[in-house]
């Protein structure tokens, strides 16, 4: 397969791990040009819900579109932190701002969204079919490194040993070697459930 129909393929591929949505450099890394950008809106083949973002047309709403279009915006940024707790089942965070984790030096400003800058290892986040989330392990290192009371660390450490999401004996262990804060913060954590 060559050409606009491979395009086609890529795109769609692309836009499937995406909750249907890309970027206008994504399609344009694919091959498409300008012109192909403006006649698939036109055709009615491809959504533009904002500048630079497009959507499948077909594709259906979901609840959490916003948060899969914040990640594309902001270059396959992870759900992380607050918010990669609250979508785990993890405590009662509430967060007021949608919280990422990207590896991109600049990002653009979004209301609403609290960016973290960090290194994202391929074995700390897994894929929702929408975006990407921080696992439940790196998401309870990120918030015993972050401004959470350790009353709310330790719930979201007992939440997710009592669901099986995450190992007491593996995060312990993990926990060691990372920062003391982290370390110490964590290992309370833990004791609190024993």
């Amino acid at each position: 397969m060559d050409g606009p129909d491979r395009r086609e393929k890529d795109l769609c591929e692309r836009a499937w791990t995406q909750d249907g949505f890309f970027t206008a450099e994504q399609a344009m890394a694919l091959g498409f040009t300008g012109e192909d950008v403006v006649a698939a809106v036109a055709a009615g083949t491809w959504a533009q819900p904002e500048p630079g973002l497009f959507r499948l047309a077909q594709w259906r709403t979901t609840d959490l579109e916003d948060v899969a279009r914040c990640c594309v915006r902001l270059d396959n940024a992870v759900v992380s932190h607050q918010s990669a707790a609250e979508l785990h089942g993890l405590g009662h965070l509430h967060p007021r701002f949608l919280h990422v984790t990207t590896t991109a030096s600049e990002t653009t400003r979004l209301d609403r969204v609290a960016v973290h800058h960090s290194a994202m290892p391929p074995g700390d986040c897994e894929h929702t079919g929408a975006f990407r989330i921080t696992t439940p392990m790196r998401t309870v290192f990120d918030l015993a490194d972050g401004g959470v009371s350790q009353w709310v660390l330790d719930e979201v450490v007992g939440d997710a040993l009592a669901i099986g999401r995450i190992d007491r004996d593996a995060l312990g262990s993990a926990a060691v070697g990372r920062s003391e804060r982290v370390e110490r913060r964590v290992t309370k954590a833990l004791s609190a459930w024993e």
